[in-house]
């Protein structure tokens, strides 16, 4: 049956690819992926194959190169691209339309280009301050972080979060700006002495909207972005993450984990292991509020829609002042503002759930309300995801023997599942320069894993296994841009992150097999966990732009904390029942300033006060950068950080490990530090990136709970001593070499790493962390053959990582009358799972039988080659088999076809 549902996809996806490639269009446009290629080639191509004809000395353009590609341009407007690139030619059209190539410095006086829009006349103004906003063109949404800058000149900008932008000393005002935002055609922009260029308004257009009657040019087809300037920083956006294979749907922390410097073996979680940290190290900002639990599905998805989506950028490391409270890394999600020139509506339905989102705009463009919510709902999928939990693995034995010994086989229950999430946003422009918008986020999992019937001849038993966690979170957010130097913005946010698990273990070993001689034992070991957090925040942040070369940033940020953890065993014994609040207040300032056109320095501080210790906390941050040239940028930063609440592993060997969040600052629980130190360059052209960062990051005053150690029965005060504290380091480089332009386009990346913690209670040396991975190797490609096909094939490899592996076993009475079983654990991280990795492809085609709605078929096919790797194991024990093994191995292939429809 496996066999034939993997051969009808098979002929699914050939069918389709097909029937798209054997499309004809009778149309007359320039398809063509020019990369290197001779002028003298692609001329004749416009000669031979477009019907255009030129004028030109052969050996004045011997020498020139032309790199573009044509998806469906018009000749003469694909022609006239040829000259935006190459800036030493033009052209102009003779008496007869015969088209004339020249030297630009010979061009004849009363000669113009053709499609030229540039003024011609004399400057009247001089070294100008240009600035204004940009928005998207079909909806009215602002596009943040997108690149400005002066054709010709090292003079740009990037948009901030609500797409405004200031150029500063624009030479003249007959110059031509540059807009460029990733998944949007490029917006050439020409000055004139009538534009007001206080105020100016552009507006692009998304790649995906320039049909056959529009020219559809694309320069590069980047699916992620390291921006100028940056240490360690990725950009995407939602619009590109459909392009690449996920496991059911498109997902946002999946397509960051195809990065390099970011694991990607860590298919059990959504959560971002950002060099050689963890998910709580990694500070998540959803318009501006903490997102703590980014997780649906037992870690298969992130609870982020990308649907509600409009832009996001990674920091892996060296992130500066503006940023704290988190030792690894910083990731800001700008969600979707909404439609403010019409209404429209979409969603999108697979074999998981259904994704529907709607926008409403309000009268005059003055904003927009923006909802979006996603739900799953059983399917064979869904049972598929979910029955890792009671996957039929086989048990090996550890020790014990005897009758029944051997082998274990648990019984196969299907857990009760499902999620759900929530994202809305209200946008309304005050003014021109006032900006107010109420964002809210809820995302919730329930699951049932309980099961009965497990056991050996010996033993049979029960567990039930409940479990309940989410994320509730809301902002109110004023943005002001005072003038074209000054901007703010004021936000005022909640966060509640909650987690509850009820376990109970009920067991009855027999000591024999014979029932009439039987004597029955009853074992009951039942564990309740309850986490709640809630954070309330305010923050103001200000942006100041001296000059074009220096820009100064400061603000203030205030949170109060409120956390409440309960652990409890056998319902008579509460191992930790804890209730902590605190406060922090900080401040910062940080100042960019470019010395030279070289030579650039980003200073900075953040200073804190925490009430929990009473003392203050300094972190001093500082990056340089230095153009060599045009191609050659070298990179290198150090920064110190603290972490005031903390996501801790409570060691559990039986049944896995669990993380908890809990505040720190007391003598159990210190506030954690790290050091970050970074250093790299980059090489970059129009259709290539090499990029390269290597990375060391010390850890200080880690924190694990355990009770490896503790004696059998303890009161229950003297439970919190368990806590241990440690420190480790993280290192490692980071490779990139992404191909930018043409059909296909993708990249490879190799990270090696080392994680390594040192805990004196485990041990005097240093043991691998649990998410270290020495060697991970990732290779992502896209090929677009025609408009509206595109194929995708991500693979990953990494070594396995490390786990405890237990050395035996023993069982104690409990006051209430049952028995308690004991794991005895080997030392930390001992082993190691087998080597993971995975090959995913994504078909995807762009419908087109509707032309005033937009839609998509997508097929994805994750782990195609059905390679078994290993989750986690979980260890039993009953006096007749010993410590049993059991493995529990992460998904198969599976495969997952999703339509997409939306009106805009």
């Amino acid at each position: 049956m496996k066999k034939k549902r993997i051969l009808f996809l098979v002929t699914v996806f050939l069918t389709v690819t097909f029937n798209v490639l054997s499309q004809t269009n009778d149309s007359i446009l320039v398809k063509e992926n020019y990369f290197g290629t001779p002028l003298l080639k692609v001329l004749n191509d416009f000669e031979v194959k477009y019907g255009l004809t030129l004028k030109y000395d052969s050996t004045l353009i011997a020498n020139y190169k032309f790199d573009r590609l044509y998806l469906g341009a018009p000749p003469q407007i694909a022609f006239d691209g040829i000259f935006r690139e190459i800036e030493d030619l033009a052209y102009y059209a003779d008496e007869n339309g015969v088209y004339c190539i020249v030297l630009k410095k010979n061009l004849p006086k009363n000669r113009t280009r053709l499609e030229n829009k540039r003024f011609e006349g004399d400057a009247s103004r001089h070294n100008l301050t240009v600035s204004g906003r940009i928005k998207d063109q079909t909806n009215g949404e602002p596009l943040p972080f997108a690149s400005v800058y002066v054709d010709g000149h090292n003079i740009a900008a990037p948009t901030n979060t609500d797409g405004y932008f200031t150029l500063y000393n624009v030479p003249s005002d007959k110059e031509i700006l540059v807009f460029k935002y990733l998944g949007y055609e490029t917006q050439y922009f020409y000055l004139s002495p009538e534009v007001n260029v206080n105020n100016l308004f552009v507006e692009l257009l998304p790649a995906s909207n320039t049909l056959d009657e529009v020219v559809i040019v694309k320069e590069r087809e980047d699916v992620l972005k390291i921006p100028a300037l940056s240490i360690g920083v990725i950009q995407t956006t939602a619009a590109k993450i459909a392009d690449l294979p996920a496991l059911g749907e498109k997902d946002l922390f999946r397509t960051f984990q195809l990065m390099p410097g970011i694991s990607g073996s860590n298919e059990s979680s959504a959560g971002l292991y950002v060099r050689g940290g963890t998910p709580d190290q990694n500070l998540v900002l959803y318009d501006g509020f903490t997102i703590y639990h980014q997780e649906h599905l037992m870690g298969v998805f992130s609870a982020f829609n990308t649907n509600a989506i409009k832009d996001v950028q990674l920091h892996k490391g060296g992130f500066d002042a503006k940023h704290g409270g988190r030792l690894s890394s910083v990731m800001e999600i700008v969600g979707k503002t909404g439609n403010d020139k019409t209404f429209n509506m979409g969603g999108d339905v697979g074999f998981l759930g259904f994704n529907a989102f709607m926008e409403i705009p309000f009268k005059n463009e003055k904003g927009s309300f923006f909802v979006a919510g996603r739900r799953s709902f059983p399917s064979f999928m869904y049972d598929k995801f979910t029955s890792v939990y009671s996957n039929s693995s086989t048990s090996a034995t550890m020790g014990g023997g005897g009758p029944g010994g051997g082998f274990n086989q648990r019984n196969q229950e299907k857990p009760e599942s499902y999620f759900y999430d929530l994202n809305a946003k209200l946008t309304y422009n005050l003014t021109k320069r006032d900006i107010v918008s109420l964002s809210f986020f809820n995302g919730e999992d329930d699951l049932d894993n309980s099961r009965t019937g497990f056991g050996s001849s010996f033993m049979s038993g029960s567990i039930t296994d409940k479990t309940e966690w989410g994320n509730i979170g809301s902002s109110v957010k004023w943005s002001r841009n005072w003038d074209n130097q000054f901007y703010s913005n004021l936000l005022v946010s909640f966060s509640n992150y909650y987690s509850l698990r009820d376990r109970q273990n009920n067991s009855t070993e027999s000591n024999s097999t014979n029932p009439a001689n039987a004597t029955a034992v009853m074992f009951n070991q039942n564990t309740g966990e309850n986490n709640k957090l809630w954070d309330y925040s305010l923050k103001f942040d200000n942006e100041y732009k001296i000059n074009r070369t220096n820009k100064l940033e400061f603000g203030l940020n205030y949170s109060r904390y409120n956390v409440d953890y309960r652990y409890s065993r056998s319902d008579s014994v509460d191992i930790l029942n804890m209730h902590n609040q605190g406060n922090l207040i900080s401040v910062y300032v940080q100042d960019k300033w470019t010395m030279g056109e070289k030579f650039t320095i980003h200073p900075g501080v953040r200073l804190s006060y925490y009430d929990v210790t009473s003392r203050p906390y300094f972190e001093p941050r500082f990056q340089t950068f230095y153009k060599i040239n045009k191609e050659i940028n070298l990179k290198a930063s150090v920064g110190y950080y603290y972490q005031f609440m903390n996501r801790i592993v409570r060691e559990d060997i039986s049944a896995g490990s669990r993380d908890i969040w809990l505040l720190s600052g007391k003598e159990s629980i210190p506030v954690s530090s790290s050091t970050h130190f970074i250093a790299g360059g980059s090489y970059e052209t129009n259709g290539y990136l090499f990029d390269v960062e290597g990375y060391y990051k010390k850890l200080n005053n880690l924190s694990e709970y355990t009770l490896r150690f503790a004696p059998s029965f303890i009161d229950n005060t003297s439970y919190q001593q368990f806590f241990y504290n440690g420190e480790g380091y993280s290192s490692g480089i980071d490779f990139l070499l992404q191909k930018k332009y043409g059909k296909l386009t993708g990249w490879l990346g190799y990270t090696l790493g080392e994680s390594r913690y040192h805990f004196p209670v485990y041990g005097t040396g240093y043991f691998p962390a649990n998410q270290d991975v020495t060697h991970e190797f990732k290779i992502v490609g896209t090929y677009k053959p025609v408009r509206d096909l595109t194929f995708t094939a991500s693979w990953i490899y990494a070594t396995g990582k490390p786990y405890t592996e237990p050395i035996g076993a023993y069982t104690l009475n409990v006051p209430n009358g049952g028995n308690m079983s004991f794991i005895v654990a080997d030392t930390k991280n001992n082993a190691r799972y087998p080597d993971y990795h995975r090959l995913d492809l994504l078909l995807k085609y762009d419908l087109s039988f509707i032309k005033e709605v937009k839609s998509s078929l997508s097929l994805s096919l994750f782990n195609v080659y059905d390679h078994v790797n290993v989750w986690y194991r979980e260890y039993g024990y009953d006096t007749a088999a010993g410590v049993t093994q059991t493995n529990i191995n992460l998904l198969g292939f599976t495969p997952n076809v999703t339509l997409s429809i939306q009106l805009k």
